[in-house]
Formats: structure tokens, C-alpha cells, sequence
């Protein structure tokens, strides 16, 4: 039996600023912290995004808006089909610095 892999390490620098601020609003605006929780640490059938890897986050994202992967929830559908690619990659990159 293989032994699980180990948890991925955090991004090493703290982020940017101004950058994590705008992807805040986001999250905010989308209330992305309304199903995953204020601090991203997910619920239930929510999973948890905070400190998950950027490129993880940025691909999954990217296949619930084509529909390759399916939510338990049918909200996150929803609430990613106006938003566009840029925005997915601002959300990863907040995700993936939230401790």
C-alpha cells in the first residue's frame, strides 16, 4: 500500500499586496466566503480552498466553468459563468496564500 503524499508547501513569499486586495473583493463580491466560510477552510460537501495549490485552484475552476467537472452544489455553475479567466487566476492566487 503507498503511503499518501505529502500536503503540497504553501507559495513561499507572502504576496502581493495590492494583488491579494483585489482578489479579496472578489471573493467578497461572489460570496465565495459565504459557502467555503470566511476563511476559505470549507464545510461539508464545501471543500476547503485556503493554502491549496495555485494551480490545483486555477484548474478546477476552470472545469466547472466548462463543465468537465460537476459541484455537488449546482451554485458553482452559476455563480462562475460570467465570470472570465482572468479573475480565476486572481481567485488561485488569493486561495493559495490564504493560511
Amino acid at each position: 500500500m503507498r503511503s499518501p503524499m505529502p500536503p503540497p508547501k504553501p507559495p513561499e513569499d507572502a504576496g502581493d499586496p495590492a494583488r491579494l486586495e483585489r482578489a479579496r473583493a472578489l471573493t467578497e463580491q461572489n460570496h465565495c466566503n459565504t459557502c467555503h466560510r470566511p476563511d476559505f477552510s470549507g464545510q461539508q460537501t464545501v471543500p476547503r480552498l485556503a493554502d491549496q495549490r495555485e494551480d490545483y485552484l486555477l484548474k478546477t475552476l476552470r472545469d466547472y466553468k466548462s463543465g468537465s467537472r460537476h459541484a455537488y452544489e449546482p451554485i458553482m455553475l452559476e455563480v462562475l459563468q460570467p465570470l472570465d479567466d482572468a479573475q480565476f487566476i486572481e481567485f488561485a492566487y488569493y486561495l493559495a496564500h490564504q493560511r
